[in-house]
């Protein structure tokens, strides 16, 4: 694997990852697609049959069986606050990126399908990356501020660093 993107929901993992692996001609990973495949069911769908833990731990498993893949992950937005020795252990470049509340906010109000969005809602939602950006900080080796980026922008600055 060649780099880690991090970052709460809605701050544009996967669609920048998806921009840097085209970029470097490598494979994109999203961890949240290899786990639906591993569970053979949407995310959503397996949060109503299971707990939250239950989740965690084959999303865990997922992100260890993808350390031998060569490309560039996008993880869940809550995957580095249950996984932080396993993403240290890596030995990767990590990426966190990062975006302002109100930011977050209207991404998140234009988009369907996110079990802890209906859980806690827009506001409880802000908590919680309050409570989660502790250990991003923590994990990442560069922060990137997404709200005024288009995708590509934000793909050709990871890109410039990865490039040093």
């Amino acid at each position: 694997m060649d780099a880690i993107i991090i970052g709460f929901m809605g701050s544009g993992k996967t669609t920048v990852t998806q921009l840097l692996a085209e970029k470097l001609n490598v494979k994109f990973m999203d961890l949240d697609s290899l786990i639906v495949d591993h569970i053979g069911q949407s995310i959503s769908d397996f949060f109503e049959d299971n707990s939250e833990e239950k989740f965690r731990e084959v999303e865990t498993k997922v992100l260890k069986q993808s350390v031998s893949l060569n490309g560039i992950l996008a993880t869940g937005g809550g995957t580095p606050i249950y996984n932080v020795d396993v993403i240290k252990n890596m030995d990767l470049p990590v990426f966190l990126l990062d975006a302002k509340d109100e930011t977050i906010q209207r991404r998140l109000s234009e988009n369907e399908g996110r079990p802890l969005v209906d859980k806690h809602g827009l506001n409880g939602i802000i908590e919680l990356k309050h409570e989660r950006d502790v250990i991003y900080n923590e994990l990442s080796d560069h922060t990137i501020f997404t709200d005024d980026k288009t995708p590509l922008e934000v793909a050709d600055e990871i890109l410039n660093i990865l490039s040093k």
